[in-house]
């Protein structure tokens, strides 16, 4: 019995590189959309005749409603 309790701090720390690997990964490719869909934003208001610097101004707006900083601060903890 105590030596089961004794091996699980071992596959917890051999699960945290492949926990990290993978939203390291998630963050990546979830950069990357959002890159091609603001590109794509902009492209689509310049392409349905909106002036390039009102378009660039919205496309902004767009990418920073994406930032994960944006995101992470409108969280708010149970009791913060």
């Amino acid at each position: 019995m105590a030596r089961d309790r004794d091996g699980l701090p071992v596959v917890v720390l051999a699960a945290v590189p492949l926990l990290a690997m993978q939203i390291g990964v998630g963050f990546v490719r979830f950069q990357a959309r959002r890159k091609r869909g603001v590109r794509r934003f902009r492209h689509e208001l310049v392409r349905a005749g909106m002036p390039k610097d009102q378009a660039a101004r919205l496309a902004q707006a767009y990418h920073d409603a994406g930032s994960v900083r944006q995101i992470l601060r409108g969280v708010r903890l149970p009791g913060a």
